[in-house]
C-alpha cells in the first residue's frame, strides 16, 4: 500500500502553471501506461529513463476516471497485482489527491492525445522534482 501511494504521489507532480505541450482537446480520462521516469532540475532540464515494468508481467498503469485514479502495479515472480484507488480533483493543471490523511499535489506538464507528463515535488525536499511520463493505452 505504501509503495502504491508513493508511486501514485510521484506520478502526480506539483506547482500550478500551464502545460507546455497541452492539447486543449486532450482528456486526462483514460488508461495511461507508465513509460518514463526520472528527475528534473529547477531550471526544467529533465533526466529520464525507461520505466522498468516487472519482466513477464502486465505493464503498470493508471486508470483515470472523472473522479478517481486507480494505480495498477504488478510485481514478484507470480506477477501479483496491487491496485491503489483514490479520488482526485483537478484545478487547471494541478491534480490533488488525499490518501492516508496526507494531501499530495502534482503538476501536469504535458497532456496531449498520446502523452501525460507529471511533475511531483515533495514539500519536504522541494529541490527534488520527480517526473513520470505515461503513454495513453486507450
Amino acid at each position: 500500500m505504501k509503495k502504491s501511494l508513493l508511486l501514485l504521489a510521484i506520478s502526480l507532480g506539483t506547482i500550478f502553471s500551464s502545460c507546455s505541450n497541452d492539447d486543449e482537446s486532450a482528456s486526462l480520462i483514460g488508461k495511461w501506461e507508465y513509460f518514463k521516469e526520472g528527475v528534473a532540475t529547477t531550471t526544467g532540464q529533465e533526466f529520464l529513463t525507461d520505466y522498468e515494468h516487472t519482466s513477464g508481467c502486465a505493464k503498470d498503469f493508471s486508470l483515470i476516471t472523472a473522479t478517481t485514479i486507480q494505480d495498477y502495479s504488478y510485481f514478484g515472480s507470480s506477477c501479483e497485482e496491487e491496485i491503489f484507488s483514490t479520488p482526485y480533483t483537478r484545478n487547471g493543471n494541478t491534480i490533488t489527491i488525499t490518501a492516508d490523511g496526507e494531501t499530495f499535489t502534482s503538476q501536469i506538464k504535458t497532456l496531449n492525445a498520446n502523452t501525460l507528463k507529471i511533475y511531483f515535488v515533495d514539500p519536504e525536499f522541494p529541490e527534488d522534482i520527480e517526473v513520470t511520463v505515461f503513454k495513453r493505452v486507450n
